[in-house]
């Protein structure tokens, strides 16, 4: 095996990271496998390491040639504290090249965020170190990961479309009257949830005459305002290429500091869908995991 994807899940279900990485080895070719860090995870076309330790981590590297690593760190362990997956990667004496989805988080002192910050970094910085190669998604994470890069380059790459990018797309004028919302749970929750309003007044600005939602199954109203809301689930690549190449427009809640690293905000930008971004100006905002 050439290279070795480890990543926290792989679709199904739909999630950023997994996505991304399954697309990337599209381009990487047949000499590519995925490792995945979740050992509940039961899916097609990758393992799972057998338990969240050192040895598992090592046993599933096998004799790979190339380690790259999509670092996600709350996707490896639920405080953000991977230490299994840092550790083995030091312990291991083959080629690593990182990309780093999250580096560390940050936030008030009544979330766990705030006391844990100091471990996390602690991870991230060992993990830059150990890398022969660096990339991620936002020039803010390189920042953050420069004091250990003993001058090596750090690639800032933000993510791109994982359901294609078609050659040519048709005007705004030519499209039909659609607003989707499309993404995993997490993402269109906040959509449906939170920031119902702010995706009622896009409707409205954009005289929408139907909301099409697409990903993983949600309780959704039947209508918005007297918008039909056409829930159509889960579906392949191509068919989500051909409705946003054909929707006027797509809703995203995310933070728009961290727009580069939504996989769901390229698809938008890739198929000239107009893309509708809501966030509330808080100084706690975080990027969403």
């Amino acid at each position: 095996m050439r290279v070795l994807q480890i990543v926290p899940h792989l679709p199904p279900p739909y999630e950023g990271v997994g996505t991304y990485a399954a697309a990337l080895a599209g381009a990487l070719g047949d000499g590519t496998g995925f490792l995945v860090g979740d050992p509940a995870w039961s899916g097609a076309g990758g393992r799972a390491v057998a338990a969240r330790t050192e040895g598992d981590l090592l046993a599933g590297i096998g004799d790979a040639g190339t380690v790259l690593l999509h670092y996600a760190n709350y996707g490896y362990q639920r405080r953000g504290l991977p230490a299994w997956l840092v550790d083995g990667l030091a312990r291991w004496g083959g080629r690593l090249v990182t990309v780093f989805h999250e580096v560390w988080a940050s936030g008030p002192p009544w979330r766990s965020s705030f006391w844990l910050l100091p471990a996390q970094r602690r991870l991230a910085s060992a993990l830059a170190r150990r890398s022969e190669a660096l990339a991620t998604t936002l020039d803010l994470y390189a920042g953050m990961l420069h004091p250990w890069t003993e001058g090596r380059e750090i690639a800032v790459m933000p993510v791109f479309s994982t359901v294609g990018e078609p050659a040519a797309v048709p005007g705004f004028g030519q499209r039909a009257r659609r607003l989707v919302v499309f993404g995993g749970a997490g993402v269109r929750s906040r959509a449906w949830g939170p920031f119902l309003p702010a995706l009622t007044r896009a409707a409205r600005a954009l005289a929408a005459e139907e909301i099409w939602d697409v990903g993983p199954p949600l309780p959704l109203p039947g209508s918005l305002e007297g918008i039909p809301v056409r829930p159509l689930g889960v579906l392949p690549a191509g068919e989500v290429s051909e409705i946003l190449r054909h929707a006027a427009a797509g809703f995203l809640a995310y933070p728009p500091t961290f727009l580069p690293k939504s996989t769901i905000f390229a698809a938008y930008c890739a198929h000239g869908t107009l893309p509708v971004c809501a966030w509330n100006r808080h100084p706690a905002d975080h990027p969403p995991y």
